[in-house]
């Protein structure tokens, strides 16, 4: 995939760069998103290059304008060294001393300064790596980086920040001149185009390679096993349906099935990609048909799901609506309640969007009680709490209460993670503005602050467990 390939190639140059030229102090590296985990391999592969001499640390906090995360990333510095002083056995790292408190970039450049006074020879200097995956204010960012990178306390560490075109850093580089460096890392969309018309010849199921060379087999059907190819022995068989059921994967698509699966799916989503709905909309219905025909039935709920999705895009609602809902007549008479209750999100999304809000309450309330039966309470409370903000749209006051009451009681019997991360804590204070607005304060406040609460993990299920 040159698409991908070529910006990656021309970082590992400017990254390789950075390694030998140790005068440069900051290297700038702006990313797609979908190019992000692979560029931070990239810049990680770089401690190993053969004219760096320093280590290198990657913090991935977000930066927050609320929340900048220093503190965080302090604390991450110093478990990350403790561990490189366990493993390292070739050069003996100096141990960090006491953390200071505070979440101000101040205190995490007193933690870089400790972490840099400990590199022993021959290594020299430090590489942080910052990698926040959001930058809620580029402006105040950059203030805080302009900080640490000119600190004359810091001489010896450089820095690599990367960025999702959040953080221009113009003023910095600047500043810098000739001592930064800027990269970009974005999919080639000149390439692109080549990688999927490339793809599309070799996955279109009417066009298999083989079928094109003058083999007898039908389109679409992939060629049978060679006779010099060994038959998989029965414990072979036994021991990779086993892997496969661990991995939540139907043991039925390992083979020709499987193969012919995902021959459609991809020829599916080039179709799509490429602007053919119609092709695109026939791909992902075989794909449908082979899944189903293995019985191998969760996949085949999800190549539906797909499919409906096809169709909203390509802006077919009523033929959306129509396969979502078969989607979740078969779930439930399958059994399979995640998949009825991602097909009933859909359609109270449908139901929502088209103004029908009392439905999409309906539709979000059966979600939740299929989301609750496949373990799923962080999804459970979100319908609920849908389902609430959907009754109160059309005045059915008491329904919403009872809707919000139940994502709330569903976080306060969670894990305390699960609490913090739920949107129970929305529904708290979306029942307590309706409830100050008919002015029962007492009422609104005690939910205001079981918000506070749930948001902080301390739930009823934590509090009857330190009993």
């Amino acid at each position: 995939m040159e698409s991908l390939a070529r910006p990656l190639r021309a970082l590992h140059e400017d990254a390789s760069w950075f390694a030998r030229a140790t005068e440069i102090k900051l290297l700038h590296v702006q990313c797609d998103a979908s190019m992000r985990s692979s560029a931070l391999k990239v810049l990680g592969s770089m401690e190993g290059h053969a004219s760096n001499r320093s280590p290198y640390v990657l913090l991935e906090d977000a930066w927050k304008t609320a929340a900048p995360g220093w503190k965080m990333r302090a604390e991450r510095l110093a478990a990350h060294w403790e561990e490189r002083r366990r493993l390292t056995t070739e050069v003996e790292l100096g141990k960090l001393t006491e953390q200071a408190a505070g979440d101000t970039v101040g205190a995490f450049g007193a933690c870089v300064q400790r972490a840099v006074n400990a590199v022993p020879r021959p290594l020299d200097g430090l590489v942080i790596v910052l990698a926040p995956p959001r930058v809620e204010d580029p402006v105040v960012f950059e203030a805080e980086l302009r900080e640490l990178v000119l600190h004359r306390d810091l001489r010896a560490v450089r820095w690599i920040v990367v960025d999702v075109f959040e953080a221009p850093l113009e003023g910095l580089r600047e500043e810098l001149g000739a001592r930064a460096l800027r990269a970009e890392c974005k999919r080639d969309e000149g390439a692109l185009a080549n990688d999927l018309a490339a793809l599309m010849t070799s996955v279109d199921p009417a066009l298999p390679g083989p079928a094109k060379a003058g083999a007898a087999w039908p389109r679409g059907v992939l060629p049978p096993r060679r006779k010099t190819e060994p038959d998989p022995t029965d414990e072979q068989r036994i021991e990779a349906a086993i892997e496969l059921a661990a991995a939540g994967v139907s043991p039925v698509l390992a083979g020709e099935h499987g193969q012919r699966l995902e021959q459609y799916v991809m020829a599916a989503a080039i179709a799509m990609k490429r602007g053919d709905g119609a092709s695109a909309i026939n791909y992902q219905r075989e794909a449908c048909r082979i899944a189903f025909d293995a019985q191998a039935k969760r996949e085949g709920l999800l190549m539906w799901m797909v499919l409906a999705g096809y169709e909203l895009a390509l802006g077919h609602e009523a033929d959306a609506e129509r396969e979502y809902r078969g989607v979740a007549d078969r779930a439930e008479l399958e059994g399979c309640p995640l998949e009825r209750a991602q097909a009933g999100l859909a359609l109270a999304l449908m139901a929502a969007r088209r103004g029908v809000h009392a439905e999409a309450a309906r539709e979000y309330a059966v979600a939740a009680d299929a989301a609750l039966a496949a373990g799923a309470t962080g999804l459970a409370i979100e319908c609920w709490r849908l389902a609430g903000h959907m009754a109160s749209e059309v005045g059915l006051s008491e329904r919403a209460a009872e809707c919000w009451l139940r994502a709330i009681e569903l976080a306060e019997d969670a894990e305390p993670s699960a609490a913090r991360s739920s949107s129970a804590p929305r529904a708290a204070r979306e029942l307590a503005e309706k409830l100050r607005e008919r002015g029962q304060t007492a009422q609104a406040t005690a939910l205001e602050h079981q918000a506070n609460r749930l948001e902080a993990g301390d739930t009823r299920a934590a509090r009857e467990a330190q009993v």
